[in-house]
């Protein structure tokens, strides 16, 4: 996985999350996740740039191009998720935003903190999702 291959390119991440207390996890289904954080990544650092709430969260299954439209308005390059079904994951795959996925043996031993999901996308950790993979 290249994420940030040149160093300085500014990358823009959606994060599909959860919020339990003050902290935020890695929502377990991408289109249905209460909220998105949006990740600015650049260099070794990153920044959360903003958290929005998910008003397309109650959708049927193969409808959720709002999100994705969501995710186009803030000029995401990537996606972390757990999962993602068909219908989304080719609809930001046309786009151009690249999905990356949680390692199996990580999503399966607890919730992900967004802080440790960002980690693992900055040093390579990541796999690059190659087709949709549901979760729940």
């Amino acid at each position: 996985m290249s994420t940030n291959s040149s160093g300085n390119q500014q990358l823009i991440i959606g994060v599909p999350i959860i919020k339990i207390g003050n902290e935020y996890y890695i929502s377990p289904h991408f289109g249905r996740a209460p909220y998105f954080a949006f990740i600015e990544v650049s260099g070794n650092s990153y920044k959360i740039r903003e958290v929005v709430e998910n008003l397309h969260a109650v959708h049927e299954h193969g409808k959720g191009r709002g999100i994705v439209e969501l995710l186009a308005s803030r000029n995401v390059n990537s996606v972390i998720v757990l999962g993602i079904g068909y219908g989304a994951f080719y609809m930001i795959k046309e786009l151009g935003i690249k999905a990356y996925y949680i390692p199996a043996q990580e999503a399966n031993r607890r919730l992900i903190p967004l802080s440790k999901a960002i980690e693992m996308f900055m040093n390579n950790q990541l796999e690059e999702a190659a087709e949709p993979r549901e979760y729940d």
